[in-house]
């Protein structure tokens, strides 16, 4: 498990941006996972959402 301080050193190296950019590539490559392989459509949708909200979050940081 990670601590707080692991995360912040993430933050810190990678930058905000850069940390949402890959959790939102994260989930959507976690929704394909679940499509095509477990065809698991409703919860692939739902990483899909977190992909897209994450992406927005990020957007906003990027101003």
């Amino acid at each position: 498990m990670y601590d707080k301080s692991e995360i912040e050193t993430l933050i810190e190296n990678m930058s905000l941006p850069g940390v949402l950019s890959i959790l939102s590539q994260v989930c959507y490559e976690k929704a394909e996972d679940l499509r095509n392989n477990y065809q698991d459509l409703e919860t692939a949708r739902t990483w899909e959402k977190v992909g897209r909200a994450v992406g927005k979050i990020k957007i906003k940081t990027d101003l």
